[in-house]
């Protein structure tokens, strides 16, 4: 059995050649992936003595390269740093959304010297974004986001421990919570019914219908909506990079999908095949431009709010509500993570919100009749 040796050696095993082979990680690849590599001898001493020389060599090379120094030791400087040597790891799009949370932790922490920040420091900067408004996605991604700048600084020997890593998680405690994020049956009903019928509205519609993202409903083309409004066909996303859209892959290769129009949606898709625009569905007359998700985002709130009697809840809670509405239902977990482009299971389960009308049936199956419950 391969056995990962503790003084960083990497993983040593005899092959059933009798060979014996070593393996160690050196880094990650440009796209992501670990780098290994990969030793082979007669001996399994032989294959310990390259493996030694190689890291003997890598350490030499390492002290004859220049490591970037920050300018002084402000948290900022490490920031920029960390940044810019992110880039070649994310995809652009990603990178450049990356840009608002920087901006919230370098401002949190503007003048600090990193080894001054503690984890005390790192929870009332939290705490203090989300008391004035801040979402606890964003919360979270600013945590991510100062881990992985410490990380950066610790192996770069400015630290010596990550105080991020210590941080707490900030946790939503509103009791309600729940009914922010899905619209309920009555408001579906609602939206459904006094949207205008117009581009806008029956593209609210489908939001609500198919559970799909903004960036996917901005990137459809005319060919991707079958000629009876059945089906929608998801193949491209809108991108944002460095505040331009951009039309780009999907968020995930599950992300590119069939997804079966429910009968009473399927006037909104036709509508959007007839009345859309000749590139995409979505983009500016004549230039052909791609609209921007915080565009489309304006003018789903100002909707919203035309129709009255419904929380202006953001364009993603319609996908929200598409998941739990199907639960509700008893539509399997496995059949809607496919319908809506989810890899996993458990990032589905993050979209439920169940409405105490839908718990409540469910406990009522006690108090009916055992022949009825069999």
């Amino acid at each position: 059995m391969a056995k990962r040796k503790s003084n960083g050696e990497g993983r040593v095993s005899r092959l059933p050649s009798g060979t014996w082979r070593g393996q160690l990680m050196d880094g990650y690849t440009a796209d992501g992936k670990r780098n290994i590599l990969s030793f082979t001898a007669p001996t399994k001493g032989e294959v310990q003595r390259k493996i030694r020389e190689y890291i003997f060599d890598r350490e030499a090379r390492e002290e004859d390269c220049v490591v970037p120094q920050a300018r002084g030791e402000e948290f900022g400087s490490w920031a920029d740093l960390w940044y810019e040597d992110h880039r070649s790891q994310v995809q652009p799009s990603t990178y450049s959304n990356y840009q608002y949370t920087m901006k919230l932790v370098k401002e949190g922490f503007s003048g600090k010297v990193i080894t001054d920040i503690k984890p005390v420091d790192i929870n009332k900067f939290l705490k203090g974004i989300a008391e004035t408004g801040c979402s606890n996605s964003k919360v979270s991604k600013c945590r991510a986001m100062l881990i992985q700048i410490f990380d950066f600084a610790e192996a770069n020997e400015a630290v010596n421990r990550n105080p991020a890593k210590l941080a707490k998680i900030i946790r939503d405690n509103d009791s309600d919570s729940s009914k922010k994020n899905a619209f309920s049956d009555e408001e579906v009903q609602r939206l459904c019914e006094e949207l205008p019928d117009n581009k806008l509205g029956h593209s609210i519609r489908i939001l609500l219908g198919t559970g799909i993202r903004v960036q996917e409903l901005l990137a459809l083309k005319k060919s991707d909506i079958a000629e009876d409004g059945s089906v929608l066909t998801i193949q491209r996303a809108v991108k944002m990079v460095d505040g331009k859209a951009e039309i780009g892959k999907t968020k995930s290769k599950a992300s590119m999908r069939t997804v079966p129009v429910p009968t009473s949606y399927q006037s909104s898709a036709l509508y959007l095949r007839e009345h859309g625009g000749e590139a995409l569905v979505w983009c500016s007359g004549h230039k052909n431009l791609v609209y921007s998700i915080g565009t489309f985002r304006g003018w789903y709130y100002q909707a919203l709010k035309e129709v009255g009697s419904v929380r202006l809840l953001p364009p993603h809670c319609c996908r929200h509500t598409y998941v739990s509405r199907l639960e509700a239902k008893g539509i399997s977990m496995e059949k809607i993570a496919r319908l809506v482009g989810h890899t996993k299971i458990s990032t589905t389960n993050g979209y439920l919100h169940m409405q105490v009308k839908t718990l409540q049936e469910a406990v009522n199956v006690l108090d009916a009749p055992e022949e009825v419950r069999q």
